[in-house]
């Protein structure tokens, strides 16, 4: 508990008055005579309409009449009653309940009155001095005087509890400079010069600079550069958080917050900083009807006996400001937009030298433009100046871990920091020709048969990008593959995201032919089951592409899907981002999207489509046109068309599967090879012009997977060779021990078996 010369004063008069009527004990009468005689207390009963002279002169008749059993030659100190010890502990615990820190007059009041049965409380009734009106009556007169006179001292310790000095800590220099707010501080600072309402209200998004503002004022504030009327001012940035901790019951929160106000009024030439003002309201009502926050400091910044500064996000100023007209109209809407690039450089160049003395390293001038420039192009769920501050101090902290003396961090740790912070590799960034770039077209079309045409088409968008002359707003890249079924359209979405290591996300569009599966992709509206479970991530797409930043989207057989999906494609492929639900925002600018379509394949099956023109007149061109429209067909970047696999093709695709089973027999010890016959037959066998190359692999399981399982079964088959061959319309397998032979299958066809070296 804190001191209070105040009530010492009052307890020592108490033992005084006792000792002069030579009392052994003091009694409740000698406090409530002390009380009587405090000068605040006895204005306050003035004040109340009580004949305070008959009162004290009825208590001093009552203190008369008890008798005096203490010699006048002796002083002893007189000792503490029962009664005046409860009223003691009452009133220390009724501070403890309230949070405060200190005893006050009114405090020994309600205790002393809670002593029914003494002959104080008694007199106080006679006198028409009942409990709650006298409570009353101090704090309409008594505290708001005491308010007035509060010393420099009591208002500086209210303050410290509750609230943060931002000049004090200007002067210290422990603030961060404010560049490129000019205007911003200037508008505040002509806000702050009216007479009534000059207040300001802040309105931006998160990290755009806000809190910064304030600190600016403050050190402006500090140094002298402001106008006359704002000299030897103070700012004090609020902890609402202090005066909620602890308020317990009624009135607590409401003592606190008008002994805030009391202090700042007191000092007079003070700037109050309220941070996420939209916390104000409802702050501290409860359930019980009192006031909030904000209904109590409407009084306060009406009369302009203090000025306040706040800042809230967009989100909130509607949610909460635009509801409370009458705490709107008393505040001045300042919006506080996203600084442009050239000044979020510049505000960079400014802390650099405070960041290269907290981490002991070197920032190079590249690192600075690269944080501005890549945060600004892969970091989209932040706002400049923040997201490239965090970029910069996090690659500092990076080379501050190493601990190797002072470092240089460079635009290469920025874009490795970009990648772990996004997702995105780093040889992305660099926009360099990498290896995997080089490779990128061989290594598909040693995978991806008979569609050479398409693979050209989708490497010319891809390379576009890869080199940095894409347009940033919209994603990479985006495709419509139209063709027959089994002709490759999925398989090369996937050998696109496998080959540049970008996660793939696929989306069978046969899930989303209703309108209320639509909107699984990026929540459920307001009203409807699942909005709140969608709040956290929106939906499947929402939550997906969060994840993975860096991914290729595909809608695989999109004509399956409702047509609200097209509304969502336009979004993406137009804009470059998403929208869920609940207006959560999710880029796809590092993304490329695949749309997959058999459309016109059933009523062109016996044309062989080809790669060609957009002006083509056939059956796919006009089921295109029909299906899709206008504004989406407008906005794909490429549309690639799958012809029907020819003969060729046909027998690399089994090569192709034949491969993938001798990776799985591979780690039996069995190798297989598969005769030229063999692979003619079963590419005349599994294709069919209407089903693609897909009913191979049924034909493979048929003829080569099946036996060889049963052999490997029954035969305990391994460590083997095995040449499949054709004998009379059928596959023969012909086994050899592996340690002994070697057996291979010219071009010609013909098996050829060797001793192994």
């Amino acid at each position: 508990m804190q001191h209070n010369p105040e009530i010492e004063s009052i307890i020592e008069n108490s033992v005084k008055i006792a000792r002069t009527w030579q009392h052994e004990y003091v009694l409740t009468e000698h406090l409530l005579l002390s009380l009587v005689r405090h000068e605040p207390f006895r204005r306050c009963l003035t004040k109340f309409g009580t004949d305070v002279a008959m009162l004290e002169t009825e208590l001093c008749g009552y203190l008369d009449s008890c008798q005096s059993i203490v010699s006048q030659d002796v002083d002893p100190s007189p000792r503490k009653t029962a009664a005046l010890e409860r009223i003691f502990q009452r009133a220390l615990t009724q501070v403890l309940f309230t949070g405060r820190r200190s005893v006050t007059t009114i405090d020994l009041y309600l205790a002393l009155m809670g002593e029914t049965n003494s002959h104080s409380h008694y007199f106080l009734l006679k006198y028409g001095v009942t409990k709650q009106e006298f409570v009353e009556c101090w704090q309409a007169n008594y505290n708001q005087g005491e308010a007035n006179r509060m010393s420099e001292r009591q208002a500086n310790e209210i303050l410290d509890e509750h609230c943060v000095s931002l000049t004090a800590m200007a002067q210290k220099d422990r603030l961060e400079p404010l560049i490129g707010r000019a205007k911003e501080l200037e508008e505040m600072i002509a806000v702050l010069a009216r007479r009534f309402k000059a207040n300001v209200l802040m309105v931006g998004d998160p990290g755009v600079g806000k809190t910064c503002i304030v600190e600016g004022l403050a050190q402006e504030v500090s140094a002298g550069r402001v106008p006359e009327f704002l000299k030897d001012h103070e700012v004090w940035s609020l902890e609402i958080g202090s005066l909620l901790a602890g308020s317990k019951y009624r009135g607590e929160f409401e003592e606190k917050f008008k002994a805030v106000i009391s202090a700042l009024e007191a000092k007079k030439k003070c700037i109050l900083f309220i941070d996420e003002a939209h916390t104000m309201q409802g702050a501290g009502a409860g359930s019980n009807g009192a006031l909030d926050f904000a209904n109590m400091l409407k009084p306060a910044i009406t009369r302009g006996s203090l000025k306040v500064v706040a800042s809230t996000t967009w989100e909130e100023f509607y949610e909460s400001f635009e509801k409370d007209r009458a705490l709107m109209r008393r505040f001045y809407r300042l919006a506080i937009d996203e600084p442009d690039r050239d000044t979020t450089e510049k505000i960079l160049i400014g802390l650099s030298p405070r960041l290269e003395q907290f981490h002991n390293v070197l920032i190079d001038t590249e690192a600075m433009t690269a944080a501005v420039e890549l945060s600004g192009r892969y970091i989209h769920d932040k706002k400049n100046p923040d997201k490239s501050i965090d970029l910069l101090d996090a690659a500092c902290a990076r080379e501050r871990v190493k601990d190797q003396g002072q470092l240089t961090v460079t635009r290469d740790l920025i874009m490795a920091q970009v990648a772990r912070v996004t997702g995105v590799p780093v040889d992305r960034l660099q926009n360099e020709r990498s290896a995997k770039i080089v490779d990128l077209e061989l290594n598909i079309k040693q995978k991806l048969y008979g569609q050479d045409a398409a693979v050209d088409s989708v490497l010319e968008r891809v390379y576009i990008n890869f080199a940095g002359i894409g347009n940033e707003n919209k994603p990479m890249a985006s495709f419509l593959f139209l063709g027959p079924t089994g002709t490759g359209k999925t398989e090369l979405a996937k050998l696109l995201a496998a080959n540049l290591d970008m996660h793939l996300l696929k989306y069978d569009m046969s899930e989303y032919q209703e309108r209320h599966t639509v909107s699984s992709l990026i929540g459920a509206p307001p009203g409807y089951v699942g909005f709140e479970d969608g709040n956290i991530g929106g939906g499947k797409l929402i939550s997906d592409v969060t994840k993975n930043p860096f991914s290729v989207i595909l809608f695989d057989e999109i004509e399956k899907a409702h047509p609200d999906v097209s509304n969502i494609l336009l979004q993406m492929l137009d804009e470059g981002h998403i929208t869920s639900s609940n207006g959560k925002r999710v880029d796809v600018k590092n993304c490329i999207i695949i749309m997959t379509s058999n459309l016109g394949a059933r009523d062109a099956e016996a044309n062989n489509i080809g790669f060609g023109s957009f002006e083509k007149t056939g059956e796919d061109d006009r089921a295109y046109k029909e299906f899709f429209k206008p504004e989406l067909r407008n906005r794909i970047d490429q549309v690639c068309k799958f012809s029907k696999l020819d003969t060729l093709a046909i027998k690399k695709v089994v090569v192709k599967f034949v491969d993938e089973l001798k990776a799985s027999l591979h780690a039996k010890g069995i190798h297989i090879i598969l005769s030229e016959p063999v692979v003619d037959m079963l590419a005349d066998r599994g294709y069919d012009s209407k089903m693609g190359a897909r009913p191979l692999s049924r034909k493979i399981d048929e003829l080569i997977r099946v036996p060889l399982s049963k052999k490997i079964l029954f035969e305990r088959l391994s460590n083997c060779n095995i040449v499949a061959t054709m004998v009379e319309d059928t596959v023969h397998f012909e086994i050899t021990p592996r340690s002994d032979t070697v057996t291979t299958v010219g071009d010609d066809g013909i098996i050829r078996i060797a001793n192994e070296v």
